[in-house]
């Protein structure tokens, strides 16, 4: 990493020191870590794979929402705002829901595969909504969720 800046792009252990998207001034480096200053105003080494080299815009959650009654599907579809303006998708469950699923349904084959099914605790707002940021600071949402067209 040559770049002075530095753009994180999965914040890991580091949630009290970083924010996914957030610039940072390279402070010193070594083959595996740079050392920035934290948004809590303090030096720290960090490995390199936390960031992207530059200033990088970074798919970040803005807001989201139900598109399904919880109390009555298996699989709620919820949409997902980002700051570039684009939405994406995904399907969210329970255990309890996936078991009702398989033995309520005729299904054929009898399994299923999903890349944008989130299963959840419960369906509670503020679980969803604390996962969900969640796998944003990870940079993990854009690949759980599927662009919506």
């Amino acid at each position: 990493m040559d770049a002075k800046i530095v753009t994180c792009n999965s914040v890991g252990a580091y949630g009290h020191a970083l924010t996914r998207g957030g610039k940072y001034k390279i402070v010193d480096q070594d083959h595996a870590k740079i050392r920035i200053k934290g948004d809590h105003g303090r030096l720290l080494w960090i490995n390199k794979g936390h960031f992207d080299p530059g200033e990088r815009q970074q798919l970040i959650m803005q807001s989201w929402g139900f598109d399904d009654k919880v109390d009555t599907n298996n699989f709620i579809e919820i949409t997902i705002s980002f700051n570039d303006g684009s939405k994406r998708w995904c399907n969210l469950t329970t255990p309890e829901k996936l078991t009702e699923y398989f033995k309520n349904s005729v299904i054929d084959p009898p399994g299923m595969s999903s890349r944008h099914l989130i299963i959840m605790k419960t369906l509670k707002y503020e679980e969803v909504e604390k996962t969900l940021k969640y796998l944003d600071s990870q940079g993990e949402l854009e690949d759980a969720t599927l662009p919506l067209i």
